[in-house]
């Protein structure tokens, strides 16, 4: 089985597509192109880790970013879910701020697990997984998400996964060894990257 990782889906965001200039007619048609090559990459095996904002909330209003949690249940592979700032509204609006009443609902409706941020390794390298850049953990590499394209792919503190830097395509293990590389190799050694 195998890992993979993505973040910054905010599923169900026609906002989010158009913003970002996303290759796609609206927020309904980008989950269903984004699920399907979620599922030929991935068997039921695997993990899909989301490093945040899976669903769009911006209103305590609008329950629909609860409706679209629901979507996990047509990605094929195991998903993990890290928090991002989506899903601390969420929790924040329609779940009495309880983190553990979210991951409650987020297991029925077919999620694998919900964490605040993880630290796993890969490829022989041990990554803290979080949203937001300025959360990382100063130890150790990181993988996050949240600033979309805007900060680009490679920090000296590690690796944005966001959807939008692979072409809606899941980063796997060895994607996440190839940006080891570059890094060690290229990045880390260019002075104009500091």
């Amino acid at each position: 089985s195998m890992l993979f990782f993505t973040s910054d889906l905010h599923f169900g965001s026609d906002d989010t597509v158009k913003f970002d200039n996303r290759p796609f007619r609206n927020a309904k048609h980008f989950a269903k192109q984004t699920i399907k090559i979620f599922n030929k990459m991935m068997t039921k095996e695997d993990t899909l880790y989301v490093i945040g904002d899976f669903a769009d909330c911006h209103s305590q209003t609008d329950r629909k970013c609860i409706e679209v949690l629901s979507l996990v249940k047509k990605i094929k592979a195991k998903v993990v879910l890290i928090l991002g700032n989506n899903e601390e509204r969420i929790i924040k609006y329609f779940f009495d701020g309880n983190f553990d009443k979210f991951k409650d609902y987020c297991l029925s409706i077919g999620f694998a697990s919900v964490k605040e941020n993880d630290t796993i390794n890969i490829c022989n390298t041990t990554f803290f997984l979080t949203h937001k850049p300025k959360h990382h953990n100063g130890e150790m590499l990181n993988l996050f998400g949240h600033s979309h394209k805007a900060l680009g792919l490679y920090k000296p503190f590690g690796f944005n996964i966001g959807c939008d830097l692979n072409n809606y395509r899941p980063y796997s293990e060895k994607d996440i060894q190839t940006l080891l590389d570059k890094k060690s190799k290229y990045w880390d050694k260019d002075e104009n990257l500091k």
